[in-house]
């Protein structure tokens, strides 16, 4: 097994931005995982999800989990522009990672879960001086306890996750309204989105499980395939069981549609 680290693939205001890859040995072209850490838009790190980049690649999947710029210090939209510019770099590179550039999926958990959502249903055109063919939306996604909507932040937030929310949009709700539901997957759904997997707990106490019902139900109604697991029990944290499910999921999930 292939792993580069510390590559730089962009530097936003001269910040340079990182990323793990992880790839099966030999010369076939990999599907790519795109795999988003959380920890609130405020911490955490690309190396948080070495372990599912290991069981994915095990599996026959190239994994790439990038930095990005961390709030309060960088709010709002940086991670999305981040992780967004990631996809348009792997793309660029397909040829020297040895990855096929239609077949890219993101996965995340908790605000890595947003991230990846958020690759799955938007789309900006790349910035002035990258190829304009290069998209960063991709065409799979894996959500897991994702944080869909924070529009409406006492309706569909538990209270301990406001402040964090907070920090990462750089403001307070009110007066950012429109900011909020730029920020918000649910709010970017169309039909001609990607296959979703989401996964979520039950007895999530720091993210909703609502958000997911949410998302889950507007994907269906656009006509987007999705496949939503509820897991009765499980917290935000979950157990070795309900996570060697969900990578059991993830792996089946990803070969029926990447």
């Amino acid at each position: 097994m292939i792993v580069l680290q510390d590559r730089v693939y962009a530097q936003p205001k001269g910040i340079p931005l990182h990323f793990d890859f992880v790839r099966p040995p030999g010369e076939e072209t990999c599907p790519l995982v795109v795999a988003c850490h959380g920890g609130g838009w405020i911490s955490g790190c690309k190396e948080d999800m070495r372990d599912v980049a290991r069981l994915l690649a095990h599996a026959g999947y190239a994994v790439a989990s990038p930095q990005y710029r961390l709030a309060p210090l960088h709010p709002y939209p940086a991670a999305i522009e981040d992780v967004q510019a990631f996809v348009r770099y792997v793309r660029s590179h397909a040829v020297e990672l040895g990855v096929h550039p239609e077949r890219v999926a993101s996965l995340g958990i908790s605000a890595g879960g947003h991230l990846a959502a958020m690759l799955g249903v938007t789309n900006p055109p790349a910035p002035e001086g990258e190829p304009r063919e290069l998209r960063s939306q991709v065409n799979a996604v894996v959500a897991i306890c994702p944080i869909t909507d924070i529009a409406h932040p006492r309706e569909l937030q538990n209270e301990i996750s406001v402040g964090f929310v907070e920090q990462f949009m750089g403001g307070p709700f009110l007066g950012n309204e429109q900011r909020y539901r730029e920020a918000s997957p649910l709010h970017h759904v169309t039909p001609d989105d990607p296959p979703f997997l989401i996964v979520h707990g039950e007895a999530d106490e720091i993210v909703p499980v609502v958000q997911s019902d949410e998302l889950a139900s507007k994907l269906e109604h656009n006509g987007v395939s999705v496949k939503y697991i509820r897991l009765p029990g499980e917290g935000h944290g979950f157990s070795l069981p309900a996570f060697e499910l969900i990578m059991q999921e993830s792996l089946a999930f990803l070969k029926e549609n990447l």
